[in-house]
């Protein structure tokens, strides 16, 4: 942190402190948040008195959110190990990474806009809607009788899901003081950390009968419910109305006059503020051209990548998919760089007089200009999504090497993967406790560069002829990189932003949506380009090693393979072994891309819990003696914060 804003920041306290102990409160609080959360709430003017909990209020509320987070990243995680099983069960191996992709896919869509929802609903109802829409998905997909009605029930899991984990992290932001966040904050990472370790339950839950994969998804049910009545019992939203009152109101709808409703619902003015409402307050241009980009573009490869009928890389709807794909992404970034407020000006006046618009400062496109514009917010988050995209390649075939060559079970191979998982949780945490003690962000991020390369090579000297600690050290060493670089990732570009802008607000959630966009949506490119890779791999490999079985499709040899296992130094697991192989090479080769963005990435550091006690002290002490703030040099005395 510079001296300008120390100082800015200094002069509010003095301003606003009458003796030593009203002062040192103030301190504590104000220093912590700034340098720690970066939450610059003391510029803004101050409204009403925010409401805190603390005892077993606190703790069931808390709870309630870490049981929500738990499901979330259980989900994205736990049908790892019956993928193969449950693609096996509707005969669509083609379509098994969707599995994955479509959830995380649609979660990341879904984080950019959240935030804003929690704002017209509150936090209370955002929450609960949130919650219901997971279990309805988590009903749909257990209920599944198809490989697309499964696939639409994660999008629905995913889309919801998104807004647990967005309005989570708001709510337990707001229940404590600024300067006793950080614990709460740590405890829904750990739920993240708890949760993507269950493929290990997901293997179990196969494993138990042949339908057993259902019970990944039903298992979500008493867990949401459970956490629905802990937290609606317990936290009070004065901006949202009681389930008791909405019930009521539901029950006695009756009772309404509803010629008033007929009447808004044919009149013009009701459409126009809807339409500014979507434009202007979330965006929704952008969200439906990247979107359907994406989704274009991932079709493409899924499709094309499985030898489906009619969609081949030289069928010209695959070629229109793959060009018009990133044609709309690229569109959907023009229009927030360049087009979002000229259409917000262009609204505003042509509506003006009927329609109240929000102030300049509380709205702003879900992709901010400065993601592209700023050097060093564009390399960190471009270094996330490129890791993420070798994690994704992993996060797929790391389980499928161990079934398919060694013929394990879901839970067995969950059992051997379990190293990846368990050293990106822990180096998570790891990459967390270094920054907090030394506030270097940009080494750490470098390491995990670094390590995701080696991760990802190593990766590819697994064959079939692995032993036993090879499979250990190299699953174990993949997940490393990743862990390192998730969260700093985001510590990073959030630390470019000034926060003296007017618009430091929304572009925070826009930078941290976005850092949050760009690692899920590597992930599903991950997942989605790795099976292309194997499907393509394995009917090249027919068609040149056994041409006499030309005819199978990697469906129907991984089914037959499943049922009449030949052993894992067989033709046909050798040919499974290399073109798993050829997914690792891919997931190496793209593990070179962060190693270039890496030496973009800012330098600035966050003080270290020794800094700012050193900083509150020379404050305290001028506060004290009634002497103006010091002008104290962060430069020279903390460490220096500059790039």
């Amino acid at each position: 942190m510079n001296k300008q804003k120390i100082e800015i920041k200094s002069d509010l306290v003095s301003e606003t402190s009458h003796n030593s102990n009203s002062s040192s409160a103030k301190l504590d609080a104000d220093i912590i948040t700034v340098t720690m959360t970066q939450n610059y709430s003391m510029i803004k003017p101050k409204s009403a008195e925010p409401i805190y909990y603390s005892g077993w209020k606190l703790a069931i509320i808390q709870f309630s959110l870490n049981l929500a987070m738990f499901v979330v990243a259980m989900d994205n995680s736990i049908v790892s190990a019956p993928l193969e099983t449950i693609s096996e069960h509707f005969n669509k191996y083609s379509l098994s990474s969707w599995i994955i992709s479509a959830y995380s896919l649609s979660t990341a869509m879904g984080c950019t806009l959240w935030s804003r929802v929690s704002v017209k609903l509150g936090k209370k109802m955002s929450i609960i809607v949130a919650l219901l829409g997971f279990e309805l998905g988590s009903l749909i997909t257990a209920l599944s009788t198809s490989m697309y009605m499964l696939i639409v029930g994660r999008v629905i899991q995913g889309s919801f899901g998104s807004g647990l984990i967005a309005v989570s992290f708001i709510i337990s932001s707001t229940l404590v003081p600024e300067e006793k966040r950080a614990f709460l904050l740590s405890l829904l990472s750990i739920s993240f950390s708890v949760g993507s370790v269950t493929p290990l339950l997901g293997g179990l839950l196969s494993q138990a009968y042949s339908g057993g994969w259902r019970l990944c998804f039903y298992i979500n049910l008493p867990i949401g419910i459970f956490a629905f009545f802990l937290f609606n019992a317990v936290y009070e939203d004065p901006e949202c109305p009681t389930m008791l009152s909405l019930a009521q109101t539901i029950a006695f709808v009756h009772k309404y006059e509803f010629k008033k409703f007929f009447k808004a619902a044919t009149n013009r003015k009701t459409y126009i503020k809807l339409l500014i409402e979507l434009v202007v307050s979330f965006d929704l241009i952008n969200f439906i051209l990247v979107s359907t980009g994406f989704i274009m573009f991932l079709l493409a490869i899924t499709f094309a990548g499985g030898d489906l009928d009619k969609w081949h890389w030289y069928e010209p709807n695959c070629i229109l998919f793959l060009i018009l794909g990133p044609i709309l992404l690229i569109a959907g970034i023009f229009y927030d760089c360049f087009l979002f407020f000229k259409v917000v000006d262009y609204l505003k006046g042509k509506f003006s007089e009927n329609v109240d618009f929000p102030e300049r400062i509380n709205i702003g496109p879900l992709m901010t200009e400065k993601l592209f514009v700023n050097v060093k917010i564009f390399s960190v988050n471009m270094l996330a999504c490129f890791t993420a995209i070798a994690t994704g390649c992993q996060s797929v075939y790391v389980i499928q090497y161990f079934q398919l060559l060694f013929n394990y079970s879901p839970l067995l191979a969950s059992i051997n993967s379990l190293p990846s998982m368990l050293s990106t949780s822990s180096f998570v945490l790891l990459s967390g406790i270094i920054i907090s003690r030394t506030g270097h962000i940009k080494y750490v991020i470098m390491v995990g560069a670094c390590l995701t390369l080696l991760g990802n090579g190593l990766l590819t000297i697994l064959s079939d002829t692995s032993n036993e600690a090879e499979k250990l050290i190299f699953v174990f060493m993949g997940g490393i990189g990743f862990g390192f670089s998730a969260q700093s990732s985001l510590l990073s570009s959030q630390r470019e932003l000034d926060p003296l802008d007017p618009r430091y607000k929304m572009d925070f959630v826009s930078i941290t949506g976005c850092n949050v966009f760009a690692k899920q949506v590597g992930m599903c490119i991950g997942s989605v380009v790795a099976t292309m890779i194997f499907n393509t791999s394995v009917i090249n490999k027919i068609r040149s090693d056994f041409p006499e079985y030309s005819y199978l499709k990697p469906d129907s040899l991984i089914a037959f393979r499943r049922h009449n296992f030949d052993g894992r130094h067989s033709p046909f697991s050798k040919m499974l072994s290399k073109s798993i192989q050829n997914v690792f090479y891919f997931g190496m080769g793209i593990s070179v891309i962060p190693i270039i963005f890496m030496w973009f990435i800012s330098k600035k550091k966050i003080l270290t819990k020794k800094e700012i006690s050193k900083l509150k002290e020379h404050q305290l002490n001028d506060i004290e003696q009634g002497l103006p703030i010091s002008k104290y040099n962060s430069k020279s005395s903390l460490g220096s914060n500059e790039n």
